[in-house]
């Protein structure tokens, strides 16, 4: 009798902590990466061979290592106010190989916010300033300063058509 009784409390505790920290807000999108859509000209396109990697950032900078992508999320750094990205892609301009190389370069203020008990503090970003090279790059559009958890398009890098 008293070993069920053991059995029977040990299963209680066990679905008590279950329910109690079982909170799934956490494991939706709760970083603020600024998501960039990718245009060709004026159309939003997959961008073939495209490479990106952060300059200056800690550790392995790569978030895209010469791959076909259409978006792409662009972490920031909340100890300082600006992140600058390198972006490297080979075109052909009149049957000649080009690898062209720009940066794109955010200028921003973090803003430090509690977000709940489970998931602690998180960072916004105020976007305040963007700076791009034009050597494949023809525009970069800012369409939300404030960065947050959304999963929406912040911007939009529109590359050059060579074609």
């Amino acid at each position: 009798m008293r070993q069920s009784l053991v059995h029977i409390l040990a299963v209680l505790a066990l679905v008590t902590g279950i329910v109690a920290c079982n909170d799934d807000s956490c494991y939706d999108n709760v970083s603020s990466l600024p998501l960039a859509t990718l245009y060709l000209g004026n159309a939003q396109q997959s961008i073939a061979g495209l490479t990106i990697m952060g300059i200056g950032a800690p550790g392995d900078s790569l978030l895209v290592d010469s791959s076909t992508v259409n978006e792409v999320y662009l972490p920031l750094r909340a100890s300082v106010g600006s992140t600058t990205y390198a972006l490297r892609r080979w075109v052909t301009v009149n049957t000649v190989n080009t690898r062209l190389c720009d940066t794109i370069s955010l200028n921003y203020d973090a803003i430090e916010f509690f977000h709940s008990i489970e998931c602690g503090t998180m960072y916004n970003f105020d976007i305040k300033s963007i700076t791009h090279t034009t050597n494949g790059i023809d525009s970069v559009v800012l369409l939300n300063r404030l960065v947050t958890n959304s999963k929406t398009p912040v911007m939009r890098i529109h590359f050059t058509d060579f074609h």
